[in-house]
């Protein structure tokens, strides 16, 4: 019979107090035996390597939420989404919200909300009254459905499952293990004619990707280095930058290349002889690494280009459009998914690529200035951050900081409310950091209040 020793330490590992891991941990067992008696060897180490990695996202749901980020670049490979018989968005944001439920039942911590997400409710609910005026309701459905659940789940999910300085940690380095492997794999067209592109063939979720992990590289590893040792990190760089130019995004370059610009000069001023030498370094590669000429034509529009009207090229004509409906239905808009079903090519004009004019056209000014409210105050914070460098946690801070400026840059030139879910979940980032090192400093102060003698 175990002592009371052994039985307390049970208790505390929390395996008694959830059955439910135990029946788990028995389903599993079950299902990597009826596959052993079933089917190949092959199929046995195919259903052991999906239930390990199903048990480890469970566990672990930042990183189901890191994978949840850029699912849409990937399952568009068949190999990909052959994986599954249903949808890999879908069946991700199912385990991630089980893994949430999980880390309830386990009393994790989870991250305040900061009071100004209460007005998202007042969003939904201006999108859902524009159902009844929308063109095609059962496409106002179908976009305020996906919001709901799908942008939804980037929006509130990192409040659940980033609530401690390690889950943070996991959340970055499994983001940043599934960019580098996209950004590698499209380095194989590089002796190709076409842009680089993600397994989903999407040029501008390439340039996306890269920009982030190029963001995170340089704000989050690269300065724990010395000079020596940095040299090798900047190796790691040459994957997304390659990537990001060969997949030709202007956005991403843009954002890419302010961001860290400005940081250098405001903090890290030291790096700036390294940034002059890897912006030489790559000037001098870009010969002999045969990027794809369509992706430096494209790029080149940005120093070629005519005009603003030029450089935006059919983007312009979507701008303006949006513009029209704007100022002809400027309070309520022409309800949602109103911009495409409005105009006279629906294939062609399906968002203005600015998440601002989409909504304000869509939804009317009053919804635009909520959005405009949401990012405002996502923005002071990261600002506020960036102000006290010896704060806890200050990478955290900086990543998060330099990831929203980045998301903002290309929401504002690229996709819609729906496809953009790594911007807003960049603005959701920017709090959970803020709680995270509140309850670091409040952590500290309790350590350090009972550190000191009681007096007589």
């Amino acid at each position: 019979m175990p002592n009371k020793n052994t039985l307390a330490t049970i208790e505390s590992s929390g395996w008694l107090r959830f059955p439910h891991l135990l029946t788990l941990a028995g389903s599993l067992a079950f299902g990597i035996a009826l596959a052993c008696f079933s089917g190949s060897p092959a199929t046995f180490l195919s259903a052991a390597a999906g239930i390990a990695g199903l048990v480890v996202l469970l566990f672990y749901p930042e990183l189901a939420l890191a994978l949840y980020v850029v699912i849409g670049d990937v399952k568009g490979d068949e190999r990909v989404a052959s994986l599954l018989p249903v949808d890999l968005t879908l069946a991700l944001g199912a385990v991630l919200l089980a893994g949430i439920a999980l880390n309830l039942l386990r009393k994790k911590r989870v991250s305040a909300m900061p009071p100004v997400y209460f007005l998202f409710v007042a969003l939904v609910a201006l999108m859902t009254a524009s159902l009844s005026y929308t063109p095609v309701f059962s496409a106002g459905l179908e976009k305020l459905g996906r919001f709901l659940t799908v942008t939804g789940i980037a929006i509130v999910a990192p409040f659940f499952v980033i609530g401690t300085p390690q889950a943070m940690k996991r959340f970055l380095i499994g983001f940043g293990a599934v960019a580098f492997a996209i950004c590698a794999w499209s380095l194989s067209g590089l002796s190709g004619t076409a842009r680089l592109a993600t397994p989903s063939d999407n040029t501008i979720g390439l340039g996306h990707i890269a920009c982030g992990l190029i963001l995170l590289l340089w704000f989050g590893v690269i300065p724990r280095y010395r000079f020596p040792v940095r040299i090798l990190a900047y190796l790691l760089l040459a994957v997304p930058a390659l990537a990001m130019i060969g997949s030709g995004s202007r956005g991403p370059v843009i954002a890419c290349g302010m961001v860290i610009l400005l940081s250098s000069l405001l903090f890290r001023r030291r790096l700036m002889a390294d940034l002059a030498c890897i912006a030489g370094l790559a000037l001098a590669a870009i010969p002999f690494v045969k990027i794809p000429a369509s992706s430096l034509d494209y790029l080149g529009t940005l120093v070629h280009g005519q005009s603003i009207g030029s450089v935006l090229d059919f983007r312009s004509d979507l701008l303006d459009y949006g513009w029209q409906l704007l100022q002809r239905h400027p309070l309520i808009g022409t309800g949602i998914q109103g911009f495409r079903y409005y105009s006279p090519n629906p294939e062609l004009y399906k968002w203005p690529h600015n998440i601002f004019l989409e909504i304000a056209c869509e939804i009317g000014i009053p919804a635009a200035l909520i959005a405009c409210a949401i990012f405002g105050s996502a923005i002071i914070e990261a600002c506020r951050q960036l102000k006290h460098a010896t704060g806890p946690h200050f990478v955290f801070s900086q990543v998060a900081a330099a990831l929203l400026f980045a998301g903002l840059i290309n929401g504002t030139n690229t996709g819609d409310i729906n496809s953009d879910r790594a911007t807003w979940l960049f603005v959701s980032l920017v709090f959970v950091v803020r709680s995270i090192a509140n309850a670091s400093t409040q952590h500290s102060r309790a350590a350090l209040e009972q550190a000191q003698p009681v007096a007589a």
